[in-house]
Parts: structure tokens; C-alpha cells; sequence
């Protein structure tokens, strides 16, 4: 379990968790000096079930608060200091706000230097701390009169932190391992305590290296495991683990850890980083959230307002795109894009805090609803029924949910991504169909391709009725012509399954129904007979628009806009801007293609097409790239590779540059 101390300044944090734990957490020479805790510190609790908790003890000053957000990564319980002789301050009410915001539902208030004070001031404290925790959602386990200097309490404190440890639920381990780095530094020949404290034994196996420490807020670690920092995205391992102050082999959710990292330098990893498994979350600059504002705010809060965003042991600035209404009044919520300065780690659920610009006061909190937002039509209705179907604890259930309102198809990678989960973690729902987008497999509910299917027909036949003078619509103009926000990828995806399913045909680039007779005007059959002589040539390269209107003796345009005729016919495609070939030559260089993927499943390149078919660079470029644009190969770097290969696990997976 992890206890985050809170509470005003000066208001016996400290010496509360040194009086029960026998740790001074203030390590900085500056904080000895002043007496004033600046930045975190850490202890441990050996509780009477053998269990060890861990402490995060927070500074208390108003100009730390952001060092105070960033212990909160992820905290089981609350431990609320408030003196007896001041009572509740504006940190202890902003540090209550801060724990709310960032979901902590537990609390223990302790109402520090009780020798100080009469029976009657301590119970008029107590009341208004225990008042304050429960106006904010805090499930109060006690309220206990404590005194550093001569132990009074910390008996009774001790007990209710055991019973609170036996209550908290045994954290889930599944999903991608998260910690959130707060502290990293070379360490030689010495153990490490829970947060980062030299301790005694237990000394790190393999000599010096770098070590980082923080809070796991999800899944496990084991020595030896693929990890990655990111938002950097270096690539690392773990050599060793601590783990609640322990060597261990693991370390899990809801566990201070400490983690020597393999080949990485100290400059490499700071406060804010994460540390996770490897190719699962990366670095976002949009996240889809919604916002939530504080009652106690004086003003509306507008649509493109700057903040500072807080998100585990990091924080950037930037502005909030409300979207559904241009201002949120004090107290109320909405679905929201945060548009971010720097790069944040966020996973679905995630709780961010939200402060003023000037960082002076905590304006509300944000909870994510989808860690990478789409840079265009954020605010569109399709986008906010994708949001809020997305705002569901069950993970099948919420992908289902979203498969069913996304009438263009859901890319399931980055749902998983999203939440934080290994590809498959869930099933997919039922009934669905799968196509491929941007060379990541979608899933579009049944009811959805058909309506697509439906309309793609009507399209057809609409043409077919209106337009005598060609054989049908090409198949990449059809997505204008259907309603809808379907592109051209999925359309062609329904397009294809409507002629393997013989209900449409195609002739080159051409969508036509069974039975449609369209033939070009008497006064071109005669020079697209000359034109198809010309195009398949025997050997070589056919002649690009250029030299092809040489042989026929024509202008240029004057031949384009008669090869645009015939493409209406399904007589002629254009590949490239100015090179166009029959559907035969195309078939051709599919059936070649296809060999050579199967020869080289590792991939080709522009040279083995050409030299397949002996032909010049340029064309085999133009080939391949038309190719690619109808998903009969798709390209990664210089290669191009089999359809069905498209995301293969582990095939084309990162090589780790450390030993």
C-alpha cells in the first residue's frame, strides 16, 4: 500500500512520518536548513501483518504544490495532517482538492501537535477536517489526535493503517507495466530503500548503474524484462529491482520499486519520464479527457484557456478545446481535447490535475477518455458518441460499444493501446467485418457495412441511370458520391467484397453492375485501337503520356482527356500522373508481384519488379506505388511486403540497443 502524507506547511507531515516510520524524509541540505520540506520524500511501515507500507511524504508550502502532484502517481490512501492549533489553512483545503481530483477515495486525518492544545480545540478540528474529506468524496477510516514529540496516538494510527492496508483491494497486474519516474541517479555498491534512500545491504548485484525510482501504477516488472523510457523512447532492460525497499524479482502494481536500468546514462531519464513495457502506450500531445471544474472557481472556464496539466510525475502547459460547449461554469464538466505543449504518457482512465497559467491555484482535474485524440473533427458528433461509448470501466464491454457506433470502423491496436493492454486482450465483438486502413486492420460492425453496401449499390445504379456515356463510376470516386463520412479505403474494402460476391464487377478502375453495356463512341474505337498497340508493348517500358502522344501524333492534352474517356470504359487505368496501362498489364504485374512476395517474404524492391519484368526504374516506381494505393502490397521503408503480413508480431519489431 502506498500512504501519501497531505496537508498546510508547517503542519507536522514530516514528523508524523518519522515518529512512525523512524525515517526522516527530508534529505536536501536546504530543507535541513530551513526546516522546510521542499521536494519529496519516502519511508517504509513494517505493519503486524508483515505487510510494508510505503510513504510519500509531500511538501505542504504553496510555491511546491507542483512537487507535491507529482508523489501522487498513484496513492492507496490519504493521510491528512492538520495542526490543533491552526486548524484547516488554504493548503490543507487545496491538498484535499488535489488528492480528490486525482481519484483517492481513502483518508486517515491526523490532527498533528496534540500536546499543544485542549480536548476541545482538537475535537473542533477534527470536525472541520473530517467535513472537508467528506465534501470532497473521502471515505474517512479515522480521525486520530497524534503527537510527534510524545508519541501520543501513533499507537492507535498505526492500528487504523493496518486495517486500512487489510481493506484495499489487491491491485489488478494485468495490462503494460507504468512507473512513474520520480527520482533517477548513479548508484555504486548499495542497496536502496523504498523511494530512493541509501540503505544499508541488499546491495545492487551487478555494480553501478543507472537507478530509477517511483510508484508502479500497473502491471509488474521482473529482472531481466524489455523496457522502454518514454516519452524519449529509449530502449532498455531491467538488470535489477527493488521492490517496497527489497531486492526483489518483481516488482507490482500499487509497490514503491526502484529498477537499475541497462544502458542508459543519468541525463537520459528524469522526474516525469515512465518507464513501461515496450510498444504499448507512447508520448501524446492530444488527449481526449473530460474536465471537470472546481465549484469554487470565480470564473466560466473558456474554451481554449491555458493550463498547466499535471499527469503523474510530470507536468507540460497548454490549452483545453472544449467540445461540446464554449464554456464550463464552476462546478461543471465536459468532453474536452487537451492540446498539449509538451508530450504527456497517458493511458485511458488516468487522472490529470489542471492549474492556472500562472500555476498559483488548482482549477480542476481531467479524466482520460482516449490517450491519442485526432488532430481534425474533434468536436464532431461521431467523435463525441466515440467518447463517450468510450467511457466504460469493462474493457469488452466498451470495445463493443465503440464498434458499434463507429460507422467507419474502429482500429482495435489502438483501443488496446489506449487502455494500456497487449493486443487481443479482449475478444472482439460480434457481429464485424475487417478491412485495412493505413496498414493497421480495422473492425466495422455488420450493420454498419451493410448500410456502406447499400449505398455503395445505389450509387452505382444512380450512375448507371444518369450517365450512358460510360461503363460506371471508378471505384475511388465512389466515397464522394455515397453518404456519409466513409472514405475511400473503406469503401473500397465493401467494394471489393460486392464483386467477389459477383453483385458488382470491375473493369480496370471502373464499378459497374452484371449486365451493364457501355461502349466508347464510334469516333474512338478506331484511335483506341492505334492506343492499346501502342501501350502493350512486348518488352520494356510502355511509353508514358508524353512519348505515347508522339506515336499517335497528338497533343498531350488533347490525348489525356481521350484516355480519361476510355478509363470511364474500364479500358485503360491510370497508375501515375502521366503513365496509364490496361487492366491486363495490370493483372500481369499483380501475378508478378505476388510470385516475387512469395519467393521473398521478407520483402522487394523496386529493382526486383523491374527486373522481373524488364522494365525501367520509373515505371516499376509507378507500378508498386499503385500497387501499394490498392493493397496488393504495402510498403515499410524501402520494402514492400505481403498484405497478410501487415503488423505480423515481432516481425518487424525494435532491436534494443543495450546487452
Amino acid at each position: 500500500m502506498i500512504i501519501a502524507t497531505a496537508g498546510h506547511v508547517d503542519h507536522g507531515k514530516t514528523s508524523l512520518v518519522a515518529a512512525l516510520t523512524g525515517v526522516d524524509t527530508d534529505r536536501l541540505a536546504e530543507e535541513k536548513r530551513r526546516g522546510l520540506t521542499i521536494d519529496l520524500g519516502y519511508a517504509w511501515l513494517d505493519l503486524p501483518s508483515g505487510q510494508r507500507a510505503g510513504f510519500i511524504d509531500v511538501p505542504g508550502h504553496e510555491r511546491f504544490v507542483r512537487n507535491m502532484v507529482s508523489g501522487l502517481a498513484r496513492v492507496d490512501l490519504g493521510l491528512l495532517a492538520v495542526a490543533a492549533d491552526d486548524g484547516v489553512m488554504p493548503q490543507t483545503i487545496e491538498h484535499v482538492v488535489v488528492l480528490s481530483l486525482l481519484g483517492i477515495r481513502q483518508m486517515v486525518i491526523a490532527v498533528t501537535k496534540a500536546d499543544r492544545s485542549t480536548d476541545e480545540r482538537i475535537a473542533c478540528v477534527a470536525g472541520e477536517a473530517q467535513a472537508l474529506a467528506r465534501d470532497h468524496g473521502f471515505d474517512v477510516r479515522a480521525v486520530i489526535a497524534t503527537s510527534a514529540s510524545d508519541q501520543r496516538g501513533l499507537g492507535e494510527l498505526r492500528r487504523h493503517l493496518e486495517e486500512a492496508t487489510q481493506s484495499v483491494a489487491e491491485p489488478p497486474t494485468g495490462g503494460g507495466f507504468r512507473l512513474a519516474v520520480d527520482r533517477s541517479f548513479i548508484m555504486k555498491g548499495a542497496g536502496l530503500g523504498v523511494a530512493g534512500t541509501v540503505c544499508a545491504g541488499g546491495a545492487w548485484t551487478r555494480g553501478a548503474g543507472l537507478v530509477v525510482t517511483g510508484t508502479v501504477c500497473a502491471g509488474e516488472v521482473c529482472t531481466g524484462d524489455a523496457l522502454t523510457v518514454l516519452p524519449a523512447g529509449l530502449d532498455t532492460r531491467a538488470r535489477a529491482l527493488h521492490g517496497q525497499a527489497r531486492p526483489a524479482e518483481r516488482a507490482i502494481t500499487g509497490e514503491r520499486a526502484a529498477i537499475n536500468l541497462a544502458g542508459l546514462s543519468r541525463d537520459e531519464v528524469r522526474r516525469g519520464d515512465w518507464i513501461v513495457t515496450p510498444d504499448i502506450l507512447a508520448p501524446s500531445h492530444r488527449i481526449d479527457v473530460m474536465v471537470s471544474i472546481l465549484e469554487s472557481e470565480r470564473r466560466t472556464f473558456n474554451h481554449w484557456q491555458a493550463v498547466h496539466v499535471h499527469h503523474g510525475t510530470g507536468h507540460v502547459t497548454g490549452r483545453v478545446a472544449l467540445l461540446e460547449e464554449s464554456a464550463i461554469a464552476p462546478g461543471g464538466s465536459g468532453l474536452a481535447q487537451l492540446r498539449l505543449d509538451g508530450p504527456l504518457v497517458p493511458a485511458w482512465n488516468d487522472r490529470l490535475l489542471l492549474r492556472d497559467i500562472s500555476a498559483r491555484r488548482t482549477i480542476g482535474g481531467a479524466r482520460v477518455l482516449d490517450a491519442r485524440g485526432p488532430a481534425r473533427g474533434r468536436a464532431r458528433p461521431e467523435r463525441l458518441a466515440h467518447l463517450r461509448a468510450a467511457d466504460c470501466n469493462d474493457h469488452e464491454e466498451a470495445l463493443g460499444a465503440l464498434v458499434a457506433v463507429a460507422a467507419t470502423g474502429l482500429d482495435p491496436a489502438a483501443f488496446f493501446s489506449s487502455r494500456n493492454l497487449g493486443a487481443g486482450a479482449c475478444p472482439l465483438p460480434g457481429p464485424h467485418r475487417r478491412f485495412t486502413r493505413n496498414e493497421r486492420e480495422h473492425v466495422i460492425h455488420e450493420r454498419h457495412w451493410n448500410d456502406l453496401a447499400g449505398h455503395v449499390l445505389d450509387a452505382v445504379d444512380a450512375d448507371h441511370a444518369c450517365r450512358h456515356d460510360r461503363l460506371g463510376p471508378a471505384a475511388g470516386e465512389l466515397h464522394v458520391l455515397v453518404p456519409g463520412p466513409a472514405d475511400s479505403v473503406l469503401v473500397g474494402a465493401v467494394i471489393g467484397d460486392l464483386c467477389r460476391k459477383g453483385t458488382l464487377m470491375r473493369r480496370g478502375a471502373v464499378v459497374h453492375r452484371p449486365g451493364r453495356k457501355a461502349k466508347p463512341a464510334a469516333k474512338d474505337r478506331d484511335l483506341w485501337a492505334r492506343t492499346v498497340t501502342a501501350i502493350e508493348v512486348t518488352s520494356g517500358s510502355p511509353p508514358s503520356l508524353h512519348p505515347l502522344a508522339a506515336v499517335l501524333d497528338m497533343a498531350p492534352d488533347d490525348l489525356r482527356r481521350f484516355l480519361e474517356r476510355m478509363a470511364a470504359f474500364g479500358l485503360v487505368v491510370r497508375i501515375a500522373r502521366n503513365r496509364y496501362l490496361t487492366p491486363r498489364q495490370i493483372a500481369e504485374a499483380e501475378s508478378t508481384v505476388r510470385h516475387l512476395l512469395r519467393e521473398n517474404p521478407e520483402g522487394i524492391g523496386v529493382g526486383d519488379l523491374r527486373d522481373a519484368l524488364g522494365i525501367g526504374r520509373n515505371h516499376a516506381v509507378d507500378l508498386l506505388e499503385y500497387l501499394d494505393h490498392t493493397g496488393v502490397t504495402w510498403r515499410r521503408g524501402m520494402l514492400r511486403f505481403a498484405p497478410e503480413l501487415r503488423g505480423e508480431p515481432g516481425r518487424f519489431s525494435r532491436t534494443a540497443r543495450v546487452p
